[in-house]
C-alpha cells in the first residue's frame, strides 16, 4: 500500500491510496472524495488517506477482506497499532506502545467514519458502523457539564472501541527559550518568522498564507484572510480563523527589516515569507522549509520546540496576563470555546507562586495538646 499525491482538474492538492499493482482502493476513493465535498481541509483528507492505509495494512496483515470485518478484528487493529510490528511476536520485555492512546483514537475515528459512510452508500451494506457504537445515558457520563439537570435523561452515542487517553498539560516554552530561539536565527527572516508566531499565536499554515497586504503597520494589526489552497499548499484550518490580530511595533519594525532586505525587485509574489536560496528562490515558503528551520534551530540552542508550541506559549502567556477566555478564543481562531480551556489550566509554576502566598494562612494554631 502507498499514498499517490495528484492534482485536480482545479489545481488542488488530494491523495489517492493504491494497493502494490498501482490500483486505487476504490472505497477509500470514494470516501475521500465524498469529504472532500463536504469541504474538508487537504490537510485532513491527507490524514484520513494515512489512517486508511494502515487499515488496509492490517487488512493485508490478517487476509480479510475491509467488507468481511467484525469488532473482534477492529479491536485486533487498535493492538496491531499499540505494537506498531508483527503481533504474532511477543516480547519477553514489557516495551512501550509504538503509538500514544491519542493517536490510535484518532485512527479509530477515521475507521469510524469510514465505515459510516459506507453503511450509508447504496453500493455496500455493511452495518458494522452500528455495532461499533452503543446507547449510554447521560448520567453515566464521567463528567456533569452546564445543563446536566436537563440533559441527564438523555442518551448519547459512546463508542465502543476507544483507548484511555492520560491527562496531559500543553508544552509551552518560557520567554527566556524564545530569546535564545531568536538569538540563533542567523537572517532576518527566521527571527521575523519565530517572533511573529510566538506574539501572533497564528498557526504555522496562517502564517505562510499571509501576503504582503495583510499588513497594516500603522495600525500594527495583521489580517489574516480565508484564500483557500495557496501555492505553497498553506490554507486556513477553520471557518473562524480569519480574523485581525494587534502586535507590537517591535514586531513591525522587524517586519520592515525583513521586507527591506527580502522583497526586492527579484521577488514576483506577494506572499510574505520566501525562499532565500537553492533552485526555487524567491518562491513561496513552504511546510518543508519550516521544518528544516526549526530543526537547525533546535540544534543551535538546544530547546525542543515546534511552531505549534510557540503557539500554545503565546496564548498561555496571554491567559496569565489575565486575558478572559472568550478574548483568547477570538486570537486563536477556535471555532469552540472548548478548544480554548486548554489554556486556562495552571503549570506547577503558578500552583507553586500560589502556594507559597497561601503558605501562611494555611497554617494552624495547634495550640496545646489535650490532656
Amino acid at each position: 500500500m502507498k499514498i499517490e499525491c495528484f492534482k485536480t482538474s482545479t489545481q488542488k492538492t488530494r491523495y489517492l491510496l493504491v494497493d502494490a499493482f498501482g490500483n486505487p482502493i476504490v472505497p477509500v476513493m470514494q470516501f475521500l472524495k465524498f469529504k472532500d465535498n463536504c469541504g474538508r481541509a487537504r490537510n485532513t483528507l491527507r490524514a484520513y488517506c494515512f489512517h486508511l492505509k494502515y487499515f488496509y495494512e492490517y487488512l493485508t496483515f490478517i487476509e480479510k477482506n475491509f467488507n468481511e470485518i467484525e469488532i473482534d478484528e477492529l479491536a485486533g487493529f487498535l493492538r496491531w497499532l499499540q505494537q506498531g510490528k508483527n503481533p504474532r511476536v511477543i516480547s519477553l520485555v514489557p516495551e512501550k506502545p509504538a503509538r500514544s492512546a491519542k493517536t490510535i483514537n484518532v485512527y479509530l475515528g477515521t475507521i469510524y467514519e469510514f465505515y459510516n459512510y459506507l453503511f450509508r452508500h447504496e453500493d455496500y451494506r455493511i452495518r458494522l458502523s452500528d455495532k461499533l457504537t452503543f446507547k449510554m445515558s447521560n448520567s453515566r457520563r464521567g463528567f456533569k457539564d452546564f445543563l446536566y439537570h436537563i440533559n441527564k435523561s438523555k442518551y448519547f452515542d459512546a463508542k465502543l472501541l476507544k483507548l484511555k487517553e492520560p491527562k496531559q498539560c500543553i508544552k509551552t516554552i518560557s520567554k527566556d527559550d524564545i530569546s535564545k530561539i531568536l538569538r540563533a536565527c542567523y537572517t532576518v527572516r527566521d527571527k521575523f518568522l519565530i517572533q511573529l508566531l510566538w506574539e501572533s499565536g497564528m498557526r504555522i499554515s496562517e502564517a505562510l498564507a499571509l501576503w504582503l497586504e495583510d499588513f497594516e503597520p500603522d495600525a500594527r494589526r495583521i489580517h489574516i484572510h480565508d484564500r483557500g489552497e495557496l501555492q505553497n499548499l498553506a490554507e486556513i484550518k477553520t471557518i473562524c480563523s480569519p480574523r485581525t490580530l494587534d502586535v507590537s511595533s517591535d514586531l513591525i519594525n522587524l517586519y520592515f527589516d525583513y521586507i527591506a532586505a527580502v522583497h526586492t525587485d527579484e521577488v514576483d509574489t506577494n506572499h510574505v515569507f520566501i525562499k532565500q536560496c537553492g533552485a526555487r528562490k524567491y518562491e513561496p515558503m513552504e511546510y518543508s522549509d519550516v521544518s528544516a528551520l526549526i530543526l537547525r534551530l533546535k540544534a543551535r540552542s538546544g530547546i525542543h520546540f515546534t511552531p505549534h508550541i510557540l503557539r500554545h506559549s503565546s496564548l498561555s502567556e496571554l491567559r496569565r496576563c489575565g486575558w478572559p477566555v472568550e478574548l483568547l478564543q477570538k486570537r486563536a481562531g477556535h471555532a469552540f470555546v472548548q478548544s480554548t480551556y486548554v489554556y486556562l489550566h495552571p503549570d506547577d509554576g503558578e500552583l507553586h507562586e500560589q502556594w507559597q502566598k497561601s503558605e501562611e494562612k494555611m497554617k494552624i494554631n495547634k495550640g496545646e495538646q489535650l490532656q
